[in-house]
């Protein structure tokens, strides 16, 4: 029993009148208080709380990097992202984290050759990875497959509004071609007359 709960027992206790029964109102506004209490955070702090702000710059300085490790110590990699990726299409954030992913590697593969360390898996050793080459290919493939359907799509969208605009522009043509020669047989008539 936490004390969360010895609380809630508390002002369940407080709201039992002389009599031993609570009322139905209080009933249900227990029943409810009790879901409420645990989700609810404390507006303020509580008074034993201490913000010792030099006492968290030591912890922090204590578990963090050291400024003059070696880079093989932490392995990371830093790629600058280009463009800014619409975190709401799948497809263009899946390719920007695999071009990232692609990237790092690349630059992670030149960094262990140029310091000669060992880093490829010998031939011999089996592990079973998260997830295999061939369903990473397949990833791949399926993406690529998106992107050119997408690609395919836009182009059949632009040849159709091509199209609507072309049909357009020959209606205005045809209308133009229609009035100037009703105003040439207007004014053939008018010097006929």
């Amino acid at each position: 029993m936490s004390f969360e709960d010895d609380f809630v027992e508390d002002d369940e206790m407080n709201m039992i009148d002389e009599n031993g029964a609570a009322s139905d109102s209080e009933a249900e506004s227990l029943s409810d208080s009790d879901d409420n209490d645990i989700t609810e955070k404390l507006s303020e702090p509580t008074k034993t709380a201490v913000y010792n702000r030099d006492g968290l710059l030591d912890k922090l300085q204590d578990i963090s990097w050291p400024e003059d490790i070696d880079w093989t110590h932490k392995l990371t990699v830093e790629i600058e992202q280009g463009q800014a990726v619409d975190v709401n299409d799948d497809l263009a954030r899946e390719m920007a984290f695999y071009t990232q992913a692609l990237q790092g590697t690349r630059q992670a593969f030149q960094k262990l050759q140029e310091m000669g360390l060992p880093f490829l898996r010998p031939a011999d050793y089996y592990a079973e990875m998260v997830k295999s080459d061939t369903h990473m290919e397949k990833v791949k493939s399926k993406l690529l497959c998106e992107k050119k359907q997408m690609e395919e799509m836009e182009e059949r969208r632009k040849a159709r509004d091509n199209k609507k605009m072309a049909k357009e522009v020959q209606s205005q043509k045809m209308k133009e071609r229609a009035k100037q020669k009703k105003d040439e047989l207007a004014l053939n008539n008018k010097w006929q007359t």
